[in-house]
């Protein structure tokens, strides 16, 4: 009886990690989705890891943590976001997570890919694109 207590007890807790590991997950897909709505790179940038892939329509680059706020702060100030949303949200099997939206500008909108990665138990941009449609 007491081998079925433990096992009982080690699935709980299992669950339990899980559910705090996928709300920390989105809780975190969902800040950035609400700063991206209003095109703020600094607090963004609160999100960005050391080192960033970011592809803004076609021009790729690795960044720093600081050169990507700025790639993005310049984004942003030549295409002031009308809106955003997240269409589909996900997580890899080695451990990234990822979110694909739409960023709608007055006069465009772009496709958007974020991936994430767990970094010191927070979750960080790895990689962000943002491919004019």
């Amino acid at each position: 009886m007491k081998r079925s207590n433990a096992w009982y007890l080690l699935l709980v807790a299992w669950f339990v990690m899980i559910t705090f590991s996928v709300s920390a997950q989105n809780e975190t897909v969902e800040q950035v989705k609400l700063v991206l709505e209003i095109g703020n790179a600094n607090e963004l940038s609160k999100f960005l890891n050391d080192k960033v892939d970011l592809n803004i329509d076609g021009k790729e680059g690795t960044y720093s943590h600081s050169q990507a706020e700025g790639v993005l702060k310049n984004y942003f100030k030549e295409n002031p976001p009308k809106s955003f949303q997240i269409n589909h949200e996900g997580s890899s099997e080695n451990g990234l997570i990822y979110a694909i939206g739409e960023y709608q500008t007055v006069e465009t909108s772009f496709r958007v890919w974020i991936r994430l990665k767990k970094v010191n138990e927070q979750f960080k941009i790895h990689e962000m694109s943002f491919v004019k449609e």
